[in-house]
């Protein structure tokens, strides 16, 4: 069967960060939105398989790290491994940031620490809907846009 997401292609990827106790992940993910303005919530969808289903349930947030251009490696390497498996930090040369409760990565232009409020079931997966409680701007650049497989276009 089609992929019908894929209609809705590209997507900005953003890099996913969770802790649960002292077990730190980062996971690539295009399917993350703003949800509202006042109070600012954002919201990520997850496979119930992957290791950040575990942590952002468990560790109660997530934070949204923006990639810029340059970190479309790393961005590939944190969508194509499993953090079960591999130290995703450290394989993709990113440098972990204290957050409020999770750890942020500082080589991306923006970072959005979340509390998790609410998660709802969507077919295969989880959608998290996070508060905002922390920002950190740090500079301006372009995104980066997922077109498929290991595809990408900036803007």
């Amino acid at each position: 069967m089609e992929k019908l997401y894929r209609l809705l292609y590209p997507m900005r990827v953003c890099l996913i960060t969770s802790r649960k106790d002292k077990k730190d992940n980062v996971m690539a993910a295009a399917w993350v939105c703003p949800l509202s303005g006042d109070p600012p919530l954002f919201g990520v969808s997850v496979s119930g398989k992957r290791l950040t289903h575990e942590l952002i349930r468990g560790g109660g947030g997530f934070a949204i790290n923006i990639p810029n251009p340059t970190l479309e490696e790393a961005t590939v390497i944190c969508g194509t491994n499993s953090g079960k498996d591999v130290d995703k930090f450290e394989k993709a040369g990113l440098t972990k940031e204290e957050g409020m409760r999770m750890p942020l990565i500082k080589e991306c232009p923006v970072s959005i620490e979340c509390e998790l409020v609410n998660e709802v079931e969507a077919g295969d997966h989880i959608f998290f809907i996070g508060r905002a409680v922390k920002t950190v701007n740090r500079f301006k650049d372009k995104g980066i846009y997922h077109k498929g497989l290991n595809e990408f276009t900036s803007v």
